[in-house]
């Protein structure tokens, strides 16, 4: 994607937002917040909540459009972390 990041980043110049979307990830941040009893989730937490949400399309969009900071090795390692055991089991 490095070498390709300029038609990455038109492919997902889309700005528009589901609101649905938007409205089930503060709806899961929400209900966790309240079930771990506290004010902040922390960064693979709220990760998985919005990959649950947008899907792997939506999060590397979020990733090429609005994260400059976070090195793609971490974003790697945070979808990882956050997908399901089964497909960790078929995938490595």
């Amino acid at each position: 994607m490095r070498e390709n990041l300029i038609f990455y980043k038109h492919a997902y110049e889309d700005h528009s937002q589901n609101p649905d979307v938007v409205l089930s990830i503060k709806k899961y941040t929400e209900i966790t917040k309240e079930k771990l009893h506290t004010d902040i989730l922390d960064t693979q937490l709220s990760y998985s909540i919005r990959l649950s949400c947008y899907g792997t399309p939506g999060m590397t969009r979020e990733w090429l459009l609005t994260d400059n900071i976070t090195p793609a090795e971490t974003a790697v390692t945070m979808m990882f972390a956050s997908m399901p055991e089964s497909l960790k089991a078929i995938f490595f």
